[in-house]
């Protein structure tokens, strides 16, 4: 395990929570198929799944013809019935491995999500993770999250050099863009590798372990993106 540090020498990391530390994919589709047929949409296959992972955030959008206003209806319809099944919820293989070395590695972590800070909370506490993480911003606009981020290097006093916003959907990237931080794609959620590099994101990653490596090179190049 990588030496403590104090956390002004280590960069803020900020996390998005679906799919990328909560495996949040299989529970989802369920509860979007559950209820499709109240916005006239056609459930989606597993198959059809891994296709549609292929595809960026709004490209997936259009392929299912759900416009911006129904999907935040829908996001806000999901995050409801998702708080009864959040103890179904697993966390990502690897994720709390991945968490602990961090937090111990004197690493800053955050949360930044589009789902309830309730369902957010009561995952951490489940898997006695609160502790490892300074605040978390649950409750953010599919499509709003660079404000928010701007907001939160703001209260937090980082410089945005010194900071990663982790996704797992291209719209992440297009949010730490937007915010000027570092955008760390993962590609075990939501959006598979493919469609994270049209985002042409700082980092991508295939794995948790592999997430520890690059957050603890980033630091020894001094915040800067090896060539």
């Amino acid at each position: 395990m990588p030496s403590s540090v104090s956390n002004h020498q280590k960069p803020l990391l900020i996390f998005d929570f679906d799919g990328t530390l909560a495996d949040t994919l299989a529970v989802g589709l369920e509860i979007f198929n559950e209820i499709a047929g109240d916005y006239d949409l056609k459930e989606v296959t597993e198959e059809e799944l891994q296709e549609l992972r292929k595809l960026n955030t709004r490209a997936l959008l259009d392929r299912m013809g759900i416009s911006r206003l129904m999907a935040v209806k829908m996001a806000a319809r999901i995050r409801h019935l998702l708080s009864k099944r959040i103890d179904e919820v697993p966390l990502i293989p690897g994720a709390e491995k991945m968490i602990r070395e961090l937090h111990a590695a004197g690493f800053g972590m955050g949360i930044l999500s589009s789902n309830a800070v309730e369902n957010v909370r009561r995952f951490l506490s489940h898997y006695d993770l609160e502790n490892c993480f300074h605040f978390v911003e649950a409750g953010a606009s599919l499509f709003g999250k660079g404000s928010r981020l701007r907001s939160i290097l703001k209260r937090e006093r980082r410089e945005a050099p010194a900071v990663m916003y982790v996704g797992d959907e291209t719209r992440d990237m297009e949010a730490a863009r937007d915010a000027g931080i570092h955008g760390v794609a993962v590609c075990w959620g939501a959006n598979g590798r493919a469609a994270m590099l049209t985002e042409d994101p700082d980092f991508c990653v295939d794995s948790p372990e592999d997430l520890v490596k690059e957050a603890l090179v980033f630091v020894q190049s001094g915040n800067k993106i090896s060539d």
